[in-house]
């Protein structure tokens, strides 16, 4: 063998030499286990994360030692625009071909949830939103009609148009995910609850129903009760009788309110106060479940005009005629049937025929 074919043969023995070397560096490089610890460890990429802040952050957390290695490991692997943002949970004797195939399919992804709780009003809602560490606060600046207009959502107030559900997200989620998506759900449910509602019922548009859902939400946690206060409900705005639901009341007052109604309350001039306007509030006043969405597109069947709460401070005593609901309040209140105190008549007469019959000044 000459000295150049030698030469030849010796480099090419190093270049092979080499290969292999390489080859086998990355094959450990790759399929080694590079999570030690037996519970497993959380790392998080962040919306909008880069393939590079990967790498970085792995080596902050002592994952690898090789970020530069890592980076070029992503690049070539073809996935480095699919990763998913989230937190997960690398499992022990992840190796970085897993741990990639995890971060670019969202396999193991943690998920947190928010729930939506029925009967709370929008203003709790995004107080709840916002005390959530987990969530990205998108919102939290924004007023209720911009908020309103960045959901697409054609009312400035968006009260009472979110489902009351459990919703899952990933860790840095935006807030306005989650108020999507319970829009969303709030649309479907009242949806299909206007298409399968009952014949002749007095609401004329889904908005309706949303407002009479939420009114029904507030005054009882009964489900058995909801179809038929739904009923009373209908049979006033039939009659076109005042409402005279004391949530609307209560709604109306917002932070005013301090546990008790007062006749003042009553008589009070706003929108919301269904003890001097006809008909609906405007808008809802609360989340209402799908429970009450359903008792007020299928509301029970009676004649009831009149309710009041008894003493086991759940269940309410339903009347047909102003005679029978005085006797019911009476044993309520602990009165002799035919016994009333110049206030309670008062108080009554007011919720019946309206306060301009007095002079209350």
């Amino acid at each position: 063998m000459t000295t150049l074919n030698r030469a030849l043969f010796l480099v090419l023995l190093l270049s092979l030499a080499i290969c292999v070397g390489a080859g086998a560096f990355w094959y450990n490089f790759t399929r080694v286990s590079m999570i030690n610890a037996k519970e497993g460890v959380r790392f998080n990429v962040p919306p909008g994360a880069t393939y590079k802040t990967i790498s970085t952050d792995l080596s902050h957390q002592h994952l690898i030692s090789h970020p530069l290695l890592f980076n070029i490991f992503i690049k070539y692997s073809g996935k480095k625009h699919n990763l998913k943002a989230g937190e997960y949970v690398l499992a022990y004797g992840s190796t970085p071909l897993q741990v990639l195939n995890q971060l670019t399919t969202g396999a193991g992804l943690l998920y947190h949830s928010f729930t939506v709780v029925p009967g709370s009003t929008f203003r709790q809602l995004r107080s709840a939103l916002n005390k959530n560490s987990y969530l990205k606060h998108v919102s939290l600046n924004l007023s209720d009609a911009e908020l309103a207009k960045r959901l697409g959502i054609a009312v400035a107030n968006p009260e009472g148009l979110f489902f009351p559900d459990t919703y899952y997200f990933a860790l840095g989620s935006s807030d306005l995910v989650i108020l999507k998506n319970a829009y969303i759900a709030m649309q479907e449910k009242l949806n299909y609850a206007w298409q399968h509602r009952a014949a002749n019922l007095p609401l004329k548009t889904p908005y309706e129903v949303l407002i009479a859902a939420s009114i029904i939400e507030k005054e009882t946690g009964l489900k058995e009760e909801r179809p038929i206060i739904a009923a009373v409900l209908e049979n006033r705005l039939r009659q076109n009788i005042l409402l005279q639901f004391d949530p609307t009341v209560i709604y109306g007052l917002g932070a005013r309110y301090e546990g008790k109604i007062y006749l003042t309350n009553l008589r009070e001039n706003n929108p919301y106060n269904t003890y001097v306007h006809k008909g609906l509030p405007p808008t809802p006043i609360s989340m209402p479940s799908l429970v009450s969405i359903t008792a007020i597109t299928q509301p029970d069947q009676n004649n009831y005009l009149y309710f009041v709460a008894k003493g086991d401070g759940l269940s309410h005593q339903f009347s047909t005629t102003l005679l029978e609901h005085y006797t019911a309040v009476a044993a309520a209140k602990n009165y002799h049937p035919w016994y009333f105190n110049a206030d309670l008549m008062r108080g009554y007469l007011i919720k019946i025929f309206g306060q301009k019959m007095f002079n209350t000044n």
